[in-house]
């Protein structure tokens, strides 16, 4: 995780007129950091491609708790690199069991898959009442305890609360075909948005969105996220979702714009978390991307509005 200077274009301040003249004069699509970002973008495509394809419950669970928890885990040393004390093990331990809770009653149990939600509040419940009772029955010697609780819960709904939904549209009771379409269509119109909102907004982005957040992400970015959703929603399911009878074409209209609009909205709210922590990227592992948390800030927010999507408008999902 990297610190970013007073000045740079991520952290908080304004431009200077100096650094904004270079800024509009030069190329601003690095051809180094396309590639890098292209090559990861296949790997990671093709190790989705597989888990969900491979028909290994378990090993696609797992998948999807790694990079839920390692979004976590970035979210809290964010916290820490601001100054803030959180309460890590405990709250990836919370983060664990909410993907203990999905195998239990999705894969070990599916007889008992109405009670998922019932596990996932438990949990919710659990992480609360431990993080208040431990400020009550030990002493913390850190300034701001009640901070420290409180950011350590956001980080566990934030991040494997919500990726979590990724694991119940692959395993929610059901056709097994139509899950898998189902989230392969999510990865692909959530993905290609910020695939669209990069190349549209680094070739032709004049007008910034909010460059108190973002200095970088401009409205011509935000069309061609909008765009591109568009166009990978409607072509996915008139080739692939009427043998599935997944989405109609009014469907996919709708979640082509629905999906992409909240894709930006999640990007841009982990561009204010990492604003408000004065870094770059949330971490290093992913050449040309970031960290998990900089790969799975739009599907944070994507997932839960497919899956309730499906659950109100599908009688045939239970």
């Amino acid at each position: 995780m990297r610190s970013v200077p007073s000045d740079s274009s991520t952290s908080s301040g304004t431009f200077s007129a100096l650094h904004a003249e270079k800024a509009a004069s030069s190329p601003r699509l690095n051809p180094r950091t396309f590639l890098k970002r292209l090559v990861s973008w296949i790997a990671l495509w093709m190790l989705a491609i597989f888990s969900v394809y491979s028909g290994w419950q378990i090993v696609t669970l797992v998948l999807i708790a790694l990079f839920g928890l390692a979004g976590q885990w970035e979210f809290y040393l964010a916290q820490e690199e601001k100054g803030h004390k959180v309460f890590k093990q405990s709250g990836l331990f919370c983060g664990v069991l909410v993907f203990i809770t999905t195998w239990y009653f999705l894969i070990k149990n599916p007889s008992h898959a109405a009670f998922v939600h019932m596990g996932e509040e438990l949990v919710l419940v659990f992480a609360v009442l431990g993080a208040l009772i431990r400020l009550v029955i030990r002493q913390e010697v850190h300034r701001a305890p009640i901070t420290t609780a409180a950011l350590t819960l956001l980080g566990l709904v934030y991040a494997p609360f919500l990726f979590n939904f990724v694991a119940l549209i692959a395993f929610m009771p059901g056709s097994p075909a139509l899950n898998r379409f189902l989230l392969i269509y999510l990865l692909a119109v959530t993905k290609f948005s910020d695939v669209g909102a990069y190349v549209i907004g680094s070739l032709i982005g004049k007008h910034k969105m909010i460059p108190r957040i973002s200095p970088g992400k401009t409205w011509e970015g935000f069309a061609g996220a909008i765009l591109t959703s568009l166009v990978i929603s409607v072509a996915m399911v008139h080739w692939m979702g009427s043998r599935l009878q997944a989405l109609s074409l009014t469907s996919s209209i709708i979640l082509g714009l629905l999906l992409p609009l909240v894709s930006v909205v999640g990007d841009l709210a982990e561009s204010a978390i990492k604003r408000d922590a004065s870094i770059k990227d949330s971490g290093r592992t992913i050449p040309g991307i970031g960290g998990a948390l900089d790969l799975i800030d739009s599907i944070l927010f994507t997932a839960p509005v497919l899956y309730f999507y499906m659950q109100f408008t599908a009688p045939f999902v239970p």
